[in-house]
């Protein structure tokens, strides 16, 4: 734990509006009382009483929102735990871990818990189900999924490992898929993670998978001339953006919507595959604070080619400017969103990266209040948890102070000036500090000193 962070019983944040993205309207000159790890009082400034025994931060001018949550990372990576407080510096207070051994992000749990590591709270799957064995050289623990039998063994697996919901990822059969959706509603787990071919994203709403990740096997509505460009797309393009059809894609979006299925695009990882250039590379802001296994995992998993042809190029901008079109129709049809990075592979990494996600759903179309609730409402809702997502009486008290309005400019949101999360306040210093030992656990051991071990 950073010398730099407070441990506080009681905290009065004054004269400060909260902004509550489900509200048309901010409240202005608002004090808030935390005790402990949740809110005691919200109200007006002039009647809120201050009790006696508070540290007092004025917040005259600062704007506060509720916690920020990244609904799809990954933790358990080279060097993952001292990259936990990254989150946190960022103001980004909830993760959802979408793959990784359990021993290992429970671990991280019982360090946040109890306040020897600053870190987010998490909501873990464990190993996924998958298809087809994967690569030992990436190191993801996962289940082989080939038939009915593999599928009940897996789930019950996971289930009884006690992890919080079931990941499913690519290569899965129709028959498989069935199976681990009858499973997780017998043992009423979620399930949630891609769709891929052969499950349609309508066949998996109506199975119950609770949210759908990346876009995967979503189709583009696109004319002739658009079609044309997209054909010289490379595969891996064709399988994160998906291809084109002149069909209408009115009645998938509302079918999600009547199942109420939650859809995470992460857009940031579908403009690296629009690109196909590395968003991570050696000495720049985001690599100062990976390991160089992490950084080779990255780059493993991306596998982008060493060149790429002008045509792919032209495909992938075409393919991104339809995948805008994607949520903006998701969005429009009322299928609820989530924002999600698949940090640690998107720019600016852990905490960062979700501030170009938020920019790139409002370039989607939605609002910066409506991109706000992706991170914020949203995620309370679909985790059954309201109060890890609001600035109310009796609220799980992870606050993020902003220095400027998100709802008149959503990068907004990285202009952080206060953290309050797990009973502890992150002013500037203790943030810059959760950096600076980022920085240094990723760091080369010095000359004939060996190597630091860095933990996971």
């Amino acid at each position: 734990m950073p010398a730099l962070s407070v441990l506080l019983q009681v905290v009065a944040i004054t004269h400060v509006t909260v902004v509550d993205p489900d509200r048309a309207r901010p409240r202005r000159d608002q004090t808030i009382v935390v005790r402990g790890t949740h809110i005691d009082a919200v109200g007006p400034s002039a009647s809120t009483p201050v009790p006696r025994d508070a540290r007092v931060v004025n917040a005259a001018g600062k704007f506060v929102i509720p916690r920020l949550w990244d609904m799809h990372v990954h933790t358990d990576v080279p060097g993952g735990r001292a990259l936990l407080p990254l989150y946190i510096a960022h103001g980004v207070t909830g993760v959802r871990d979408m793959n990784g051994r359990l021993e290992v992000v429970r671990g991280f749990q019982r360090e946040v818990a109890a306040g020897t590591l600053a870190g987010p709270r998490l909501v873990v799957s464990g190993p996924f189900l998958v298809g087809r064995p994967l690569p030992p050289a990436l190191g993801i623990p996962h289940y082989v999924v080939r038939d009915s039998a593999s599928a009940v063994t897996a789930v019950t697996a996971v289930a009884t490992s006690g992890a919080d919901f079931i990941k499913v990822h690519n290569g899965i059969s129709a028959e498989a898929y069935r199976v681990i959706a009858a499973e997780a509603r017998r043992r009423n787990m979620v399930f949630a993670g891609h769709v891929a071919p052969p499950t349609t994203v309508e066949e998996a709403a109506a199975a119950g998978q609770r949210s759908q990740e990346h876009l995967y096997a979503f189709m583009n509505r696109c004319a002739r001339a658009d079609s044309a460009v997209v054909a010289a797309a490379l595969p891996i393009q064709q399988f994160v953006m998906g291809t084109c059809t002149s069909a209408s894609r009115t009645g998938v979006y509302a079918a999600l919507a009547k199942h109420r299925t939650w859809v995470t695009p992460t857009l940031i990882v579908q403009e690296l595959v629009a690109t196909m250039r590395p968003t991570i590379v050696a000495g720049d802001r985001t690599a100062q604070f990976y390991t160089d296994s992490l950084m080779q995992r990255v780059a493993m998993e991306m596998e982008l080619p060493a060149a790429v042809p002008p045509s792919a190029l032209a495909a992938g901008a075409v393919l991104f400017r339809k995948r805008l079109e994607v949520v903006r129709g998701l969005h429009l049809a009322g299928v609820p969103l989530l924002g999600g990075t698949d940090s640690p592979l998107a720019a600016g990494g852990p905490g960062m990266s979700l501030v170009g996600e938020l920019r790139h759903l409002v370039a989607a179309g939605l609002s910066p209040r409506e991109a706000l609730r992706t991170v914020t409402t949203e995620p309370a809702r679909y985790l059954a948890a309201d109060s890890l997502g609001a600035v109310a009486p009796r609220a799980v008290a992870d606050l993020v102070v902003l220095d400027a309005d998100p709802v008149v400019d959503i990068g907004n949101v990285a202009r952080v000036h206060l953290v309050v999360a797990n009973g502890r306040v992150y002013d500037r210093s203790a943030r810059a500090a959760l950096k600076a030992a980022a920085r240094k656990a990723a760091s080369p051991a010095p000359p004939n000193a060996g190597r630091r071990g860095k933990g996971q």
